[in-house]
């Protein structure tokens, strides 16, 4: 069966109209109306806001993220203009200074502004004319009182050396910050870093200086639970892992948090403990460097250790997650050979049995349009899901975390359905919390499941014997049998949905032994690593690399679940969702025997590879970003996943960031199919919708 590609054909008005919908929900919400004015401000617009260097030469500090931030700027399509006025030119001439001092300009002129006005557009163009003067160069770096076993590793986080020129202010001091958390990680739970620079302006020298404040190792004292309710407390300590008299670090304090929310039972936790700590709301600035008391000093200007118990007293918070909690969502996918929309639902009835013992109702409808040729489109119609599970945090061990769970699924792949119904219990134990830095989740986990199966393939085939033989295919549409599922996965990124640091790796695996009849045998591998390489704060390298094999198969071949699809907004974007697979014919026959109608139908691969490379742009607190990205995989009758060849997509991708919901579009050129070059009759243009990242 040849699927159309929906780019370059009339049949494209779901995606069309979604793109045009979008784009029109995004400069809506550009346009808002003007606030009220501020004492001074006039009702003229900013043209344009222009900064240059007396004298004619370049200006040497990037002053992009500067524009932004200025009182008077001109309006965007992402942030609203301002309008002329007295008081703000005196603000941004202010700003102005203190930007480019930040980069070690402390000699800095910037004169009155030019305005040009434009009587008839009632706008002014606005130039700021500066003079940079000679860059400071940073002297010396010091780092004192640091615990002598801790002296490398932080002496490694400074980022500056004496004949430094790139200063950057800012940068160098959020450094105490990461000092302190290190040292509170390593059990110093009271640690506080300071930082200072001493500025020498006759010889335009920067002197720079952090001081360090360790105070003892922190012990455990008192030990008390806030905000249990319908929980027992006696359960939270135990599940935290902190204990009376042991010694306390930040590691644990974080770990035992993670610990607690993956419990489903707390809307929030936090733990308090009775330290001398300064609090940094995340992503704040500027940084102060820290204020020090004036008993902090000696007459000789040096730091003075401040006195500190070693033990301390620690409180668990606990916020209870109500007891039913329902959630619905919305979403659209649409590819070029199909356009899905569903609903789906979930239903928490926490401690429902008792303390940490819950009960959980997900359910998924959907209907999915699949685009065929005109002359044969594909069938179209309602699937989802529904999953009933059971969940009772720490049985019988402190991270050991116990469920039984029963699911029914309807999948509509091109052509055909499977059916699938599954129950049994399973385990799941979080090895080690995640480490990504703010960011709460991920860690090492490990899952394992032990499940009844019944499936039925509704459509799919039918396959003469020969060519089941060749794919592997089930001899029968229904299939009942037994499967062990397992699976760990090492998550560090910094965000699920947008990544822009950090790895995954992941491995999993699935044995249906076919020790009986009708229990087809099979063992499924998949390892998967996903990496983020940042080269900025906006910029980031993203890498995808996965592999999966279907393993051991016998006589009675592989039924459709195990069975591996590939392509789709989420994975390779090359092909339409499940499309890269390998073809079979499938010929329906009369009572007599004879074909009456063939065609070709992705029966899935015995093994598949798949893998993606962006370059990611997701600036922080901007609802816009772009990716540009290739995608290379295979998939194979065999174990080589690339028997039929390899297959290569690339493409640029535009995210919309609104609303807290991350859509993406992304405009794709397939350049191979199996090893084959394509050109433009072959349709290798192709349009993608999803919401969420793609990896």
């Amino acid at each position: 069966m040849h699927h159309r590609r929906c780019p370059l054909k009339s049949r494209c008005e779901p995606w069309l109209g979604l793109v045009l919908l979008s784009a029109l929900l995004l400069l809506c919400s550009c346009g808002a109306k003007r606030p009220m004015k501020v004492p001074g401000e006039t009702d003229i617009e900013i043209s344009s806001v222009t900064l240059r260097s007396r004298g004619g030469s370049k200006l040497t500090v990037d002053y992009g993220p500067l524009l932004d931030r200025l009182g008077m700027r001109k309006s965007s399509l992402v942030l609203p203009g301002r309008y002329y006025s007295e008081p703000r030119e005196a603000e941004d001439r202010r700003r102005i200074i203190a930007y480019w001092k930040n980069f070690g300009f402390f000699d800095v002129k910037v004169d009155t502004p030019l305005l040009e006005h434009d009587k008839e557009e009632n706008e002014v163009a606005i130039t700021w004319t500066i003079e940079q003067g000679k860059r400071y160069r940073i002297s010396q770096v010091r780092l004192l009182h640091p615990p002598a076993d801790q002296w490398d590793a932080l002496g490694k986080m400074i980022p500056l050396s004496a004949g430094e020129t790139d200063v950057d202010l800012e940068k160098f001091r959020h450094v105490r910050r990461k000092m302190a958390d290190y040292l509170r990680r390593k059990g110093f739970g009271h640690a506080r870093v300071f930082s200072r620079a001493f500025v020498d302006r006759k010889e335009k020298l920067i002197h720079w200086f952090y001081y360090v404040d360790a105070g003892p190792r922190t012990k455990v004292g008192l030990l008390v639970v806030d905000g249990a309710v319908k929980t027992d407390p006696k359960q939270i300590i135990e599940r935290s892992g902190i204990r009376v008299g042991a010694p306390f670090d930040w590691n644990q304090r974080y770990d035992a948090e993670f610990h607690l929310l993956d419990t489903g039972a707390y809307a929030a936790s936090f733990i308090r403990a009775q330290v001398d700590t300064k609090f940094h709301v995340p992503g704040d600035a500027p940084d102060t460097g820290g204020k020090l008391r004036d008993d902090q000093i000696d007459d000789r200007g040096n730091l003075v250790a401040r006195e500190l118990p070693a033990r301390i007293d620690v409180k668990i918070h606990v916020v209870e997650a109500p007891s039913q909690q329902l959630r619905v969502r919305a979403s659209a996918e649409i590819d070029p050979t199909r356009f899905d929309t569903a609903l789906s639902s979930r239903l928490w009835l926490r401690n429902l049995f008792g303390s940490w013992h819950h009960l959980v109702l997900e359910g998924r409808i959907g209907y999915g349009w699949l685009l065929g040729d005109d002359d044969n489109p594909g069938p179209s119609g309602l699937y989802g899901e529904a999953l009933v599970r059971y969940l009772k945090p720490m049985l019988g061990s402190r991270l050991l975390d116990f469920r039984t769970t029963a699911r029914f699924r309807d999948e509509l792949y091109t052509g055909f359905h499977l059916r699938e119904l599954t129950a049994g219990p399973g385990l799941r134990v979080a090895l080690a919390p995640g480490r990504a830095e703010n960011f709460h989740g991920g860690g090492l986990m490990f899952d394992v499941d032990l499940l009844a199966r019944w499936a039925q393939q509704v459509g799919f085939g039918p396959f003469d014997a020969t060519v089941r033989d060749d794919h592997a295919l089930a001899k029968e549409d229904s299939y009942v049998g037994a499967e062990l599922q397992t699976s760990i996965i090492w998550d560090e990124r910094d965000n699920q949905l947008e990544a822009l640091r950090g790895h995954l790796l992941a491995f999993r695996a699935a044995l249906s032994p076919g020790v009986a009849e009708r229990f087809n045998r099979y063992l499924t591998l998949a390892p998967e690593a996903r990496g983020f390489l940042p080269l900025s704060s906006s910029f980031s390298v993203g890498l995808r690399a996965a592999a999966s094999w279907v393993l051991l198969d016998d006589d009675d071949g592989v039924p459709l679940g195990p069975r591996l699809f590939g392509g789709g907004a989420w994975t390779m974007r090359g092909f339409g969702r499940n499309e890269l697979s390998p073809m079979a014919r499938a010929c329906a026959r009369d009572a007599a025997g004879a074909m009456t109608e063939c065609h070709e139908q992705h029966v899935g691969a015995m093994s598949l590879a798949e893998s993606s490379l962006e370059l990611r742009f997701l600036p922080r607190l901007k609802p816009y970003g772009a990716v540009v990205f290739s995608d290379l995989g295979g998939a194979g009758v065999g174990a080589n996943p690339f028997e039929e060849g390899v297959s290569f997509a690339a493409g640029l991708g535009l995210r919309l960031r609104f609303w807290y919901l991350p859509a993406a579009f992304d405009f794709s050129y397939r350049v191979l199919k199996n090893n084959e070059v394509q050109v433009p009759d072959d349709d290798p243009f192709l349009v993608f919708f999803r919401l969420g990242e793609a990896f």
